[in-house]
């Protein structure tokens, strides 16, 4: 009966089914002579599945050009079939067509789903582990199969074997049927001997070194440590790359007819080791003849010579052809022209090796920005991406103008990655910026304790957000507490305050800090304007006020320079900053500067107390370069100035001390600088007994000289974990004594450092620059509750050990610390 209704159908309308299995039908209960005059003519009243188990029939619908309330249409129908089988998840499909009281048609779809899959098998995984395999495979037990994607993934696991070295690895793939239902996925895989590159002969190279060829190859000869630098591994699309690196080496050394053959491989008999030819035909080297412009000269050929790195007279350079094809196009483009085309027209002698180079330039028309799009900022804020943008809808396009946007919204420290794109806008004369940006976490919540060497059990507690309310703003609220000092503080810091170009930020804090015989208290804050007179420059002006309080043992000796260990007093000064900043990241940076120069006057006029006033000056330059396999160098460079402007004695506790993690590692905390000897009274009589005890306490000195010097290097990388060497260089001197001891050193006989004569011998024998010195090394981990630093110090120029000394110097001396380096 369904054959004979299908033949009198398709004498009433042409249907093209396509699809395979599949079967047009109607039902035994429908009447032929009902289906002739009302194909075409009916409508669709209903939809339906039949067969589906593991699909939902809302996903059927989506990809149906049939829908319910329109004209059945036989043509829409083939296309359903196609669809449905384009799916990948069905095997057999077949659709009734049943006619309804009303006129119309009400369509079933019946179809019969694939099998699913159980489970997947690996077999054979063993050199190369069976759970690296498992997370390449991208099939789920469960789900309905699709034998294309188990070819994909067979493809898939060869790949993964050939990036192991395994060149003859075999991986095949079957079903294994389970039931009616379902079916394992089962991979099966021979590795085979894993297959090393043992070496590599290039031929034909007269006039270049094999060994520096052989540089420039990702793929390398095997050696002893193949198997953790995976050194050895052969893989056929890295080899073609390798290929094209060799013949671009030649471009760029004038052998521009290089030939680069295929190259020649050979297994050896045991199928361990691969031999590799390479054979090349170098041609003649061409040095570049004549430069010359022409077609759309903007203003004159001088200028567009001084873009221009190639020279005449030099051995033609394909690559840095390239670079000044890249530098006219970014000169035409900052003038508005984005699609400037510059061709490069070469006129080749033969007979003189020389290539003529004219630079044919069509400028096409001025482009114009027509929208500016921020895309990727789920937490950040638009306007504050976009205030640091230097281009605006409706003006000229400028690459300058973009990568300095894409810097300095780098430079924010909020992101990843930041990229700035271009496409064509509505018309030929319009463009649209995309800058895209992928966030990082900026906030830190942490509560945590730890030791070092220094400073023995360090308890720390803070809250800190880098971007607050996605804002741009900074705040943070930190406590830490140590044998050697404890902190409390408040940050707050809004870049562009008021929506203006105006910078304001405020500190509060409340501090106690034990020094070598003498603590210091204070509590207070600060608060600073800032302004941008250009990108890097900014200048900054400060308020800050400041109760201290200087605190060293009882009964003290009544001179001048001891009395400022007990007393307190009142810090009121001005500051003025002037800074340069060219860092690409200001909270982790790998390239660029940073320089500020401040100066700090504490005195009457601005409130200050007697004892607290005084002029500081302070340069600080640091700079960053990243080198090879993202190492990152990293140099800082402090020196600093003080001048008592009081009639008493300046305080120890407001000169310059260093030592500890932060300045000079491997010398304790606060140790370094200027120290001098002090009598305690008689306590029975209260007045000065020579014999009476005496300690040892570091004054401090009005200039400070620090150097550090470090590289930072990836360990484990996808964690945030990164090791440092380093070494330090700094110390302090008194009001007698010039920076490095330039002039000798001070003699006052109430010094013991410099001036104890013990100290003489070892001054100028044991401090280069006369400078303490230190190496060391550590390793930083960029945790999600902020940096933490672990690091080793080692001191170079040991101090003896003297009378008053608790210790000599010795190391390894292990820091730990929160927060940035620099």
């Amino acid at each position: 009966m369904r054959h004979r209704l299908r033949s009198l159908y398709l004498l009433g309308v042409a249907l093209q089914l396509f699809a395979g299995s599949a079967l047009f039908a109607q039902p035994s209960g429908l009447e032929g002579n009902e289906a002739g005059p009302a194909v075409g003519a009916g409508i669709v009243s209903s939809i339906e599945f039949e067969g589906l188990r593991r699909v939902e029939a809302d996903a059927l619908r989506l990809v149906l050009s049939t829908r319910t309330g329109r004209r059945y249409d036989p043509n829409l129908i083939a296309e359903d079939i196609k669809a449905i089988f384009g799916m990948g998840y069905f095997k057999d499909v077949r659709i009734f067509r049943v006619a309804t009281p009303e006129g119309g048609y009400r369509l079933i779809y019946q179809v019969e789903e694939k099998s699913a899959v159980r489970r997947v098998v690996i077999l054979g995984a063993e050199d190369v582990s069976e759970s690296d395999v498992r997370e390449l495979v991208d099939i789920r037990a469960f789900t309905i199969l699709n034998e294309a994607k188990v070819k994909r993934n067979v493809q898939k696991v060869k790949d993964l074997y050939v990036e192991k070295g395994f060149y003859l690895a075999e991986v095949d793939s079957r079903l294994e049927e389970v039931g009616p239902t379902e079916v394992d996925v089962v991979f099966e895989i021979r590795e085979n001997a894993k297959v090393q590159v043992k070496q590599i002969r290039i031929l034909g190279n007269d006039h270049m070194e094999t060994s520096v060829l052989k540089s420039g190859l990702a793929t390398q000869e095997g050696n002893f440590l193949s198997f953790l630098t995976e050194s050895g591994t052969y893989r056929a699309d890295a080899f073609q790359v390798d290929l094209l690196r060799i013949s671009s080496h030649y471009f760029d050394n004038g052998y521009i007819n290089v030939k680069v053959d295929n190259p020649d491989i050979e297994i050896s008999a045991d199928r361990k080791e691969l031999y590799i030819t390479i054979r090349i035909e170098e041609g003649d080297q061409y040095q570049v003849g004549k430069i010359d412009f022409s077609g759309d000269i903007l203003k004159d050929k001088e200028e567009l010579h001084e873009l221009v790195k190639t020279e005449e007279g030099t051995v033609f350079n394909r690559s840095l052809l390239g670079q000044d094809l890249l530098g006219l196009k970014g000169r035409f483009e900052d003038d508005g022209y984005a699609y400037a085309n510059i061709t490069p027209q070469t006129a080749i002698d033969a007979e003189r090796k020389i290539i003529d180079l004219t630079f044919h330039m069509e400028k096409g028309q001025k482009v114009y920005y027509e929208r500016i799009n921020v895309v990727g900022n789920s937490k950040t804020r638009d306007k504050v991406i976009r205030r640091e943008l230097r281009i605006y809808e409706g003006e000229l396009t400028s690459g300058r103008d973009r990568e300095l946007s894409r810097r300095l919204v780098q430079a924010l420290g909020f992101f990843e990655k930041v990229d700035v794109k271009t496409r064509r806008g509505s018309r030929d004369d319009l463009q649209i910026v995309d800058v895209e940006v992928k966030e990082r976490a900026t906030g830190t919540f942490q509560v945590g304790a730890g030791f070092s060497s220094a400073e023995n059990f360090i308890a720390t507690a803070q809250i800190s957000q880098e971007n607050f309310l996605g804002r741009g703003q900074s705040i943070a609220l930190s406590m830490q507490i140590s044998s050697l000092r404890q902190l409390f503080q408040f940050r707050f810091t809004e870049p562009y305050f008021l929506d203006s170009r105006w910078t304001f930020s405020f500190n509060g804090f409340n501090t106690e800090t034990i020094f070598r015989q003498f603590d210091r208290s204070a509590s207070g804050g600060d608060i600073t304007f800032g302004y941008p007179l250009t990108n890097e420059l900014r200048v900054f002006g400060t308020y800050a006020l400041e109760f201290v309080q200087s605190r060293g043992p009882e009964g003290l000796r009544t001179i001048a320079a001891l009395d400022a260990l007990n007393n307190s007093g009142r810090i009121s000064s001005l500051r003025g900053t002037v800074t340069y900043d060219t860092r690409d990241n200001r909270l982790f940076p790998t390239d660029g500067m940073f320089h500020s120069l401040s100066v700090e006057v504490s005195d009457q006029l601005t409130g200050a107390s007697d004892n607290r006033q005084f002029q500081r000056y302070r340069l600080l330059s640091r700079y960053y370069r990243p080198l090879f396999w993202k190492f990152v160098a990293r140099l800082s460079a402090r020196i600093g100035y003080m001048n008592n402007a009081s009639n008493q004695e300046l305080s120890p506790a407001e000169k310059f001390i260093l030592g500890g993690i932060n300045t000079i590692r491997g010398y304790l905390p606060f140790t370094v600088g200027p120290e001098r000897r002090a009598t305690l009274n008689n306590r029975g009589t209260g007045l000065y007994d020579p014999f009476s005890p005496s300690f040892v306490f570091v004054e401090g000195g009005n200039k400070e000289a620090l150097f550090n010097f470090e590289i930072e290097f990836p360990i484990f990388e996808e964690v945030g974990i990164r090791g440092v060497i380093f070494l330090d260089a700094g110390n302090t001197y008194s009001e007698a004594e010039n920076f490095f001891y330039l002039g000798g050193y001070s003699q006052n006989d109430e010094l013991i450092y410099p001036g104890n004569p013990l100290y003489d011998d070892y001054k100028f024998s044991s401090l280069p620059l006369g400078m303490l010195w230190s190496v060391g090394f550590g390793f930083r981990w960029f945790s999600p509750i902020g940096p933490l630093r672990f690091e080793w110090g080692i001191p170079l120029t040991p101090r003896p050990l003297t009378p008053g000394l608790s210790s000599p110097d010795s190391g390894p001396l292990f820091e730990f610390s929160i927060g940035n380096a620099f």
